[in-house]
């Protein structure tokens, strides 16, 4: 038995396979917590609830405590009550928690009743099965892009992403093109905020964002080529509501040895702008 774990092992898939999409929790948006109608004690649960999201594994009272900085007393009574609603339960082994069954439920009706996941759906077979590469739908999760549907046109790809798992907006071609989407108010709002994230790194970053709206606004795509990820590149368009109501993004790319630059620029690109302008009717309610 121990032999076959060893062999197993040595046979794993590549880390960039099966390494979860998190985001690093701390960047989350600041509290609005001298907002009167601001109910604080459910931010802090629903906070306990997206802690989840910024590790892979259990978590104690006292990590999620660190993790979303409130005191642990009031992280135990927040635990308890998120485990009696079934939206947590505990480990076997050491108590800590992870999510339980009660989160999924939550997700599934915004995820069956979008008419745009179900109409893109077989244009993004098409694209990636034409293109041997990943197609993802993203909608705007506070600082992140989260996906929304995906598919993956070549099984040997190492750029595989889960629905309902979160992806960096301002490093992310997704996360770039729905920028370039949205409103200029909006968009300079979102600016100032993001400023406080990455703080330093800002102006660069900043830079690069604008490069990637200007890339939209031109050719309707814009290009991430090895940034979010070394060994990856990928286009993204973003998807506006006729009423300009809703923005969404699509992405398409894969690892840098099978989808070379001319393809996505030429080829793949512009076939994902055409899918975003075709299915963005289906954005309205």
């Amino acid at each position: 038995m121990q032999k076959r774990t060893t062999e197993e092992s040595e046979f794993s898939l590549p880390k960039a396979v099966i390494k979860p999409l998190v985001l690093d929790f701390k960047s989350r948006p600041p509290s609005q917590e001298q907002d009167r109608k601001f109910i604080t004690a459910l931010a802090r649960g629903l906070e306990v609830l997206r802690a989840f999201q910024s590790r892979v594994g259990p978590m104690s009272n006292k990590e999620l405590s660190e993790a979303i900085g409130v005191p642990k007393p009031t992280i135990t009574r927040l635990t308890y009550t998120l485990m009696q609603l079934g939206y947590l339960r505990q480990t076997g082994r050491n108590g800590k928690y992870v999510l339980g069954p009660g989160v999924l439920s939550l997700g599934y009706p915004l995820l069956s009743g979008s008419r745009i996941r179900h109409v893109a759906h077989d244009h993004m077979a098409e694209l990636a099965k034409h293109g041997g590469c990943t197609v993802a739908l993203a909608s705007r999760d506070q600082h992140s892009m989260v996906f929304i549907d995906e598919y993956c046109g070549n099984t040997a790809t190492t750029l595989r992403v889960d629905v309902g798992a979160r992806i960096e907006m301002a490093k992310s071609a997704i996360g770039r093109a729905y920028m370039a989407g949205i409103p200029d108010a909006e968009r300079e709002l979102l600016f100032t905020e993001l400023s406080k994230v990455y703080q330093d790194e800002w102006p660069d970053l900043q830079a690069r964002i604008l490069n990637a709206i200007q890339q939209v606004r031109e050719r309707g795509f814009c290009l991430v080529d090895r940034e979010w990820r070394k060994s990856t590149r990928t286009v993204a368009a973003p998807l506006i509501a006729p009423d300009g109501s809703t923005v969404m993004a699509m992405s398409c790319g894969g690892p840098t040895f099978s989808v070379s630059l001319e393809s996505l620029e030429q080829d793949l690109g512009p076939r994902l702008v055409h899918i975003c302008q075709t299915d963005s009717v289906f954005l309205n309610d």
